[in-house]
């Protein structure tokens, strides 16, 4: 089988980071696992479109609400 064949499982390669849609540009992760996660942080997008987890790779991405930005 080639590689162009193969899934993309099969590569070796990492799997992509989860992306989650949010609304508010301050977000918070724990890692989602529960007591397998990690500790608790915060992270301010600022201007950015999105922002990733130090701990899990997690990405945060903002979309506006219908109300226009909801960061409160």
């Amino acid at each position: 089988m080639s590689s162009a064949d193969r899934p993309a499982s099969d590569s070796g390669a990492p799997p992509p980071p989860e992306a989650i849609i949010v609304h508010a540009r301050r977000v918070k992760c724990n890692g989602g696992g529960g007591a397998l996660g990690h500790p608790v942080v915060f992270y301010d997008m600022g201007d950015e479109a999105f922002v990733e987890c130090l701990y899990c790779d997690r990405r945060f991405v903002y979309e506006p609400g219908p109300g226009g930005e909801a960061d409160h």
